[in-house]
């Protein structure tokens, strides 16, 4: 049975009277608040702090410097395991996907985090760090990028932030902003 398999039929048992039995499923940790607020209290501090739904807005620069409107979407971050990760999955409204998992080093405070989505040739490995501005800045490991790719996460103000995605062409001296997402929290 695959690894997906078997987390499929534990996320199942979930709420079902089958759930005490599951190895997979602690009913002490089903709750959903709960494990929001390990995630915004914990560890996870720095990327619990966007927990719920958003939707944003995205454009990427052209060839001639000026900004292109893409077609926005929406994005959803949830808490994992008791506070252990963060996870987010985010889908454009032409139906592009993606998936990340993030977890922190309690010893380090830095993050270790994996993507995948539409496009992707792999699972993409990155790092993260929460920066004094409040700012988190991740660089992906692999797969190796040229140009190199630095990722940052705005905080939050007024309910919105801003994704970054640069390039550097000189090993890290400068980067471009390339593809922006402006997010916005999701009306209940």
């Amino acid at each position: 049975m695959s690894m997906f398999s078997l987390l499929g039929a534990g996320l199942a048992l979930v709420g079902s009277p089958l759930s005490s039995l599951s190895p997979f499923v602690d009913p002490d940790k089903t709750n959903p608040e709960a494990q929001a607020a390990a995630c915004r209290d914990g560890n996870t501090s720095a990327f619990g702090r966007y927990l719920g739904d958003w939707v944003f807005d995205d454009s990427m620069i052209t060839e001639d410097g000026t900004w292109q409107e893409g077609p926005g979407g929406e994005w959803d971050f949830h808490c994992l395991g008791n506070g252990i990760a963060v996870t987010d999955f985010f889908r454009s409204r032409t139906g592009v996907f993606g998936m990340t998992v993030r977890m922190v080093d309690p010893e380090t405070g830095k993050w270790d985090i994996i993507y995948t989505g539409e496009g992707s040739q792999a699972m993409n490995q990155l790092t993260g760090e929460l920066q004094e501005d409040g700012t988190i800045v991740m660089h992906y490991k692999t797969p190796a990028f040229d140009p190199m790719r630095r990722i940052t996460f705005t905080p939050i103000i007024d309910d919105s932030f801003t994704w970054m995605l640069a390039i550097s062409r000189d090993e890290g001296e400068t980067w471009q902003d390339v593809y922006r997402m402006d997010a916005r929290r999701r009306a209940p």
